[in-house]
C-alpha cells in the first residue's frame, strides 16, 4: 500500500518515469523508507492495468533504453485518496525497531550499550539533516507536502533520541 501511495502521489504532482519515481523517493525519504525498485515497476504496472495511471510516451536519452512516461488518471486519483484515507483510518503506530526492542535486554551489556550508542548517533545524525531540509524549503508546488513530512519526521526523531537518552541512564545504572 505504502508504494502504491508513494507512487501515485508523486504522479499527482506531474508525469513521471520509473526512475524519476526512485529518484524522488531517495530524495525525500532516502533513510526513512525501503521501496525496492523492482516493486516501483511491479505497482507501475499494476496501476496501469488498473487503469489508475497511463504510459503517455517512451523518453529516450542518448543510448540509454527508452523510459515510459507515466501519468495518472482521474480513477487513479480516486483511488490513491481511498488509500490515503484507508491508511489514516488504520491508526497503527509501528516502527522498524519496534520489534527488536522487547528483546534488548537479551543483548550482552556491552552490545547493548554500543546498540544505544550507534543508534543515538544515527538518530542525531539523521536529526540534523532533516533540520537542514526543513530550512531550506520553500512553500513551493510540491514541496510542501516535504515540509509536513520532515517536520514529522523531525519530532519523531527528536523523540527517539530523548528515549535513547533516558535508556543510556537505565542500561548505566543496571
Amino acid at each position: 500500500m505504502k508504494t502504491e501511495l508513494a507512487i501515485l502521489g508523486l504522479l499527482i504532482e506531474g508525469n513521471l518515469y520509473g526512475y524519476e519515481i526512485k529518484k524522488k523517493i531517495i530524495e525525500r525519504l532516502k533513510d526513512y523508507v525501503d521501496i525496492k525498485f523492482g516493486s516501483i515497476y511491479y505497482a507501475l504496472n499494476k496501476a496501469v492495468e488498473n487503469e489508475w495511471v497511463k504510459q503517455t510516451g517512451t523518453e529516450r536519452k542518448g543510448r540509454n533504453p527508452e523510459r515510459y512516461v507515466y501519468e495518472i488518471l482521474p480513477a487513479g486519483k480516486k483511488y490513491f485518496r481511498k488509500l490515503l484515507r484507508q491508511y489514516f483510518e488504520q491508526n497503527l503506530l509501528h516502527f522498524e525497531t519496534d520489534i527488536i526492542l522487547m528483546f534488548i535486554d537479551m543483548l550482552e551489556a556491552e552490545q547493548k550499550e554500543k546498540f544505544i550508542a550507534d543508534r543515538k548517533k544515527f538518530i542525531e545524525d539523521k536529526l540534523n539533516e532533516i533540520k537542514a531540509k526543513i530550512s531550506t524549503k520553500t512553500e513551493k508546488e510540491g514541496e510542501r507536502s516535504q515540509i509536513f513530512l520532515y517536520t514529522y519526521l523531525k519530532y519523531h526523531l527528536q523523540a527517539e533520541l530523548d528515549w535513547l537518552n533516558s535508556l543510556m541512564k537505565i542500561t548505566n545504572t543496571h
